[in-house]
């Protein structure tokens, strides 16, 4: 016989803990596949593709065989261009089109900033995955300070990567830019239920 009174909660409250490396790199990979659609379309109306193929012709060295050398070039094969993004984390490859270029690297620095720093403190990534990025107190962060953040993954980067690594050892889980940003990154989790009391008689 179960305590008649127990009645566990169907909805228990959420908290809030500070998110974990892995999640963390789940919301990357949205948030890289989110900036790399937008920046692939912006490539194809910024840099139209190419079309150019070689054609060989043969010719004769007196021998068995032939020497081959270009003849002309003819418009008939399609080569894609050479886009750039495929990471969040900016490079620049030149393409012969700047403003391109410079979007590339705008873009990114726009997404986490404007996004970390709105009202809804987080990417699309981070939302979908239930998280915000705060300061050390819970608060939401002001566009000087999603800027530090977002600058400072470069030292995370440069350091071979070990920046983003002490997420998985440090008191908050904070990353080297989130120590260096004042910032944490906390994660929406459901309470666990109250275990059962021990059954009557």
């Amino acid at each position: 016989m179960t305590n008649p009174f127990f009645r566990p909660d169907p909805n228990p409250q959420a908290v809030w803990t500070y998110a974990g490396f892995w999640m963390r790199v789940v919301a990357y990979l949205i948030d890289s596949i989110v900036l790399w659609a937008v920046l692939a379309l912006l490539g194809l109306v910024l840099v139209p593709p190419s079309l150019s193929v070689s054609i060989f012709d043969p010719q004769s060295t007196g021998g068995s065989g032939g020497d081959y050398r270009i003849s002309y070039i003819h418009p008939v094969d399609y080569t894609p261009a050479d886009y750039t993004i495929i990471s969040t984390i900016p490079h620049l490859h030149w393409n012969g089109n700047g403003l391109f270029e410079i979007l590339s690297l705008l873009l990114p620095a726009a997404y986490y900033i404007l996004c970390e720093a709105s009202r809804a403190q987080a990417t699309p990534g981070k939302l979908l995955c239930g998280m915000r990025v705060t300061d050390l107190y819970g608060n939401r962060i002001t566009v000087a300070r999603a800027m530090g953040r977002y600058f400072g993954k470069y030292l995370s980067a440069f350091i071979l990567g070990i920046g983003f690594l002490m997420v998985m050892w440090t008191q908050r889980k904070q990353g080297l830019h989130d120590i260096l940003a004042g910032t944490c990154v906390i994660r929406r989790q459901s309470r666990a239920l109250a275990p059962q009391p021990p059954q009557w008689g």
